[in-house]
């Protein structure tokens, strides 16, 4: 599936190139100010406090529509309101049907700081990515040579983005560590076999030992047992999607994994 993606991805690529000159030649717009996505993390956790990345999610390649009548004004309003320290938007538009349109919205619905969850593989989508509006970007180190990873990352940092580098094996890991990554996704989601156990966190974290490093818990989150499991850890950060999507009652479900 990821090499699905990731070639369908280098084509739209090349026609992102071809039109990027006008969003390199906004200098207003790619000045506006970034809300601090890794800032509001560390502080929730200086607080003591669970940190919920909230992601808007229409659709899954495995479980197809998750909410067909999804409401962007709505579920942005119910995130906030229920305590989602940051709001996460898929953009992938052929395997997950999101769009930049829906990142730009929801930026315009919440003051929270919002991540861009797309498959990240080249310098002209991270441009792309300071012009919507994102505050934060996803970088998939099972997409990236290290060489790329390392590239990418600091580009980022020049637009004065934050970086979630999500990993999820040991090999993985040890790339982003090495490349002085500074905030770690660990996707709970094998990719191989697509199971989903928060075991995958719980061995990956005893191999974190710099405290500088904030780690986010990612995928197959399902309850507070859960929540309080990853705590004991370490982890203090979850990103959490079809669990929320697929609730009859979002807000309250929130309430629940923070309470």
């Amino acid at each position: 599936m990821l090499e699905d993606i990731l070639k369908n991805k280098k084509e739209e690529i090349l026609s992102l190139k071809q039109n990027q000159s006008s969003m390199v030649n906004d200098l207003e717009r790619m000045r506006t100010k970034k809300r601090g996505f890794l800032k509001k993390i560390k502080e929730k956790i200086k607080k003591r406090e669970t940190a919920i990345i909230a992601e808007i999610k229409r659709h899954s390649p495995s479980r197809g529509y998750l909410d067909k009548n999804l409401n962007l004004k709505i579920i942005t309003e119910e995130y906030e309101s229920a305590g989602a320290t940051c709001i996460s938007v898929l953009t992938e538009k052929k395997y997950f049907k999101g769009s930049l349109e829906d990142l730009i919205s929801v930026k315009e619905y919440t003051i929270l700081p919002i991540l861009r969850k797309d498959f990240i593989i080249d310098e002209s989508q991270i441009i792309e990515s300071k012009y919507i509006g994102a505050d934060c970007i996803l970088l998939i180190v099972a997409a990236l040579s290290e060489e790329k990873l390392k590239a990418l990352y600091s580009l980022s940092k020049e637009l004065d983005l934050d970086v979630l580098v999500e990993v999820h094996d040991e090999n993985e890991l040890n790339m982003a560590l090495r490349n002085n990554c500074e905030l770690i996704g660990i996707n709970n989601r094998n990719l191989k076999t697509f199971d989903v156990s928060i075991q995958n966190s719980l061995n990956l974290c005893n191999l974190v030992v710099n405290p500088n490093i904030t780690l986010v818990s990612e995928s197959g989150i399902m309850n507070k047992k859960d929540i309080e499991i990853l705590k004991a850890s370490g982890i203090n950060v979850f990103l959490i999607g079809e669990k929320l999507i697929t609730s009859n009652d979002r807000e309250k479900e929130i309430m629940k994994l923070i309470g």
